[in-house]
This record gives C-alpha cells, structure tokens and sequence, in this order.
C-alpha cells in the first residue's frame, strides 16, 4: 500500500517566506522613496522666497506624489500582501495545529466561489455510511487550489488527514471500492441498487473495504 502523500512541504514553506520577505522589502523601500521624494520638496519649499510661485508647485507635487503613494500602497498591503502573509501563516500552522484522520469515498470536486482564510479552495466532497441512520453523508473539504489536484476518481476509498479542513495529506486505499451513478435533483448521489438492497450492501461494503484495509495495513506493520 502506498505511503501517506503530503500535499505541503519544507519547500512551500521557504517559498512562502521567501514571497513574504520580498513583498515587505518592497513596500519599505517605496514608502522610504516616497518620504525621501518629500523632504527634498520640503528643503527645496523652505528655501524659496516668501510667496513665491514655486509654492504652490511644490505643494501639488507632494499632493500627487502622497495620492500616488497611498492608490498603490494600500491595496498592495491590503490584498497581495495580506493574501501572502495568510497563506504562510497557514503553511506554518500545519505542522502545530490538531489534524483530523478520515477513510471516506471520494465522490467529486465541487467548484465554488468562496475563499477559505483568504485562500482560494475547491470542494473535495466524499461519501460516507452512517450505520446508525442506514444513510449516505456527504464530508467536504477543501483543497488548495494553488495545488495540483491529486489523480482521485468517484468511488475511491480515500485516507487523508485534514488541518483546519484543508487536506493536508492522503492515500488511495483502494480504488474505484464504491459506485457511484448521476445524482438527483436534491443532488444526491444514485447508486445502481434499489434503496433497500442498497442500505445492506452498502453497509456490508463499507465493512468488507474496511475490514481489507485493516489487514493489509497489519502485513505491512
């Protein structure tokens, strides 16, 4: 069986920094631009005769060098920085933060238009039994779009271990384990069985995926 697969690694992380570093070492040498640009049109003000002309120059110049200064540099802090530093932030987080192990069915990705700690995501949506209500569940999470889609087809009996619901690592533990045709109207998933041949079968497939996955996993140990 193949080993666990991290989808975050040291090198995300140096990147990330790295990306963070530079962005900071530009906002501070255009903001020390933008000061130095000032206090020479601050000398070059105060040297001038009383009401001179070159005044007013001198002001509108400073005026459009500060409405410049701030068009370019807050939204440059506020979106493309902001966006780095969460997303390191994150990377960072990974190796601290309390993780969540699951075996589910993968079902399908599902597209959405939402941004997850300010980072783009797809829905990664699985199947899973609920003995007790004899019914099917949908598990999402998320996974970063800023990485390869991992080789995952409907039916795969997924292992994978999430960090603030992002996927943060995962293995096929048996592919294509489970069926699954179009879904309904209510977007629910339609298997080939009727729906009561169906809860037993499940049920008992469910069983015989897991009890399979135990073994291979206690000849590997």
């Amino acid at each position: 069986m193949e080993k666990m697969i991290s989808v975050y690694n040291d090198a995300d992380y140096l990147a990330i920094y790295k990306q963070k570093k530079k962005l900071w070492a530009i906002f501070c040498v255009a903001t020390a631009a933008y000061l130095a640009y000032c206090v020479a049109w601050l000398i070059f003000y105060i040297s001038l005769p009383y009401n001179d002309p070159m005044q007013n120059l001198v002001k509108w110049m400073v005026y459009l060098a500060t409405a410049f200064y701030v068009v370019l540099i807050f939204p440059y802090l506020a979106i493309k920085y902001s966006r780095v530093r969460r997303y390191f932030k994150l990377v960072g987080f990974l190796s601290s933060g309390l993780k969540n192990e699951e075996k589910n069915y993968f079902y399908c990705w599902e597209e959405k238009s939402l941004q997850k700690d300010n980072i783009d995501v797809i829905g990664c949506v699985f199947e899973t039994w609920n003995k007790k209500k004899c019914e099917w569940m949908d598990r999402e999470a998320y996974w970063d779009l800023e990485k390869p889609l991992p080789a995952l087809d409907s039916g795969d009996y997924v292992q994978y271990i999430t960090q603030s619901n992002f996927i943060v690592q995962y293995r096929i533990l048996q592919k294509q384990a489970l069926e699954f045709e179009e879904v309904d109207e209510a977007g629910e998933p339609i298997r080939e069985e009727s729906a009561e041949a169906q809860m037993g079968s499940a049920a008992e497939q469910v069983e015989n995926t897991e009890e399979q996955t135990t073994e291979n996993q206690g000849k590997e140990e």
